[in-house]
């Protein structure tokens, strides 16, 4: 009965279990069993031949949940009352803590491969973990959008960025996304995208605003216009204020007209 794995099999790569009767149902057969591991000798089979017939991981136990439950409590309890036992065991914990177990476990991946099921599980878990990111992204937004003081999604959208005409990137750091995930938005909520290279009267704006603060840290003040004007007024020339900013000439002209 062994051979290379049927894809074909309805539960290939999946232990089947009865759950109202605590059983594991043969591939094979379709009888349920505690255990498939005595069973499988009528079908010629060994477990570690089961498994790899039915696409399961090299690791999985072939036993109901009541039973692998009933095993592990034995093994604890054996584990508890032998010194042997705890001794043959503190060669593994060796060997993990070494790190050794971990490159043995890569090497057998690497030989044998992923089995199906594990594949299948793991696929599982990275859809369960993008469903949780996707939820906690949306809580936050959600929780933006009601902080801005904006009834729904697509209010906040209008707010920002139609009607405050505010840029891509300030409208996504309203939003607390990024820049690709408020584009996503905007399309989902039928709001055209401006032009690139359409520079709107709030971004430059913004973008004037964070120039006047960079240069005001700059030279160790709060206010760029008034540190500007106190210094022409000691008689400094516009080159040495436009040394002093590293700035322009012009732009230190445009500031002293404000």
């Amino acid at each position: 009965m062994t051979g290379s794995p049927e894809p074909a099999h309805p539960d290939f790569g999946r232990l089947i279990r009865d759950v109202d009767a605590d059983l594991v149902v043969c591939h094979v057969c379709g009888r349920g069993y505690r255990s498939l591991g005595c069973h499988l000798r009528a079908h010629e089979m060994t477990a570690a031949e089961y498994r790899d017939q039915f696409g399961l991981m090299r690791s999985r136990p072939l036993s109901s949940r009541s039973a692998s439950s009933t095993r592990s409590d034995a093994q604890r309890g054996a584990y508890r009352s032998s010194p042997r036992m705890r001794a043959d065991f503190a060669v593994g914990q060796d060997m993990a803590r070494a790190g050794q177990l971990q490159r043995e476990s890569r090497r057998s991946f690497e030989e044998l491969g992923v089995s199906p099921e594990l594949s299948r599980e793991r696929l599982a878990q990275l859809a369960a973990g993008r469903r949780h990111q996707n939820a906690m992204a949306d809580a936050s937004l959600a929780a933006r959008v009601g902080a801005l003081g904006q009834p729904g999604l697509r209010h906040a959208l209008q707010a920002l960025y139609v009607l405050g005409d505010l840029s891509q990137e300030a409208t996504a750091r309203a939003m607390g996304v990024g820049n690709e995930r408020l584009r996503d938005l905007l399309r989902a909520h039928a709001i055209p995208l401006r032009a690139v290279g359409r520079n709107s009267a709030a971004g430059k704006r913004a973008r004037v605003s964070a120039n006047d603060r960079e240069t005001a840290s700059h030279v160790g003040t709060d206010d760029i216009v008034v540190w500007l004007r106190q210094e022409r007024a000691g008689s400094a020339t516009l080159a040495v204020l436009a040394a002093r900013t590293g700035r322009s000439i012009p732009w230190v002209t445009s500031r002293l007209r404000r």
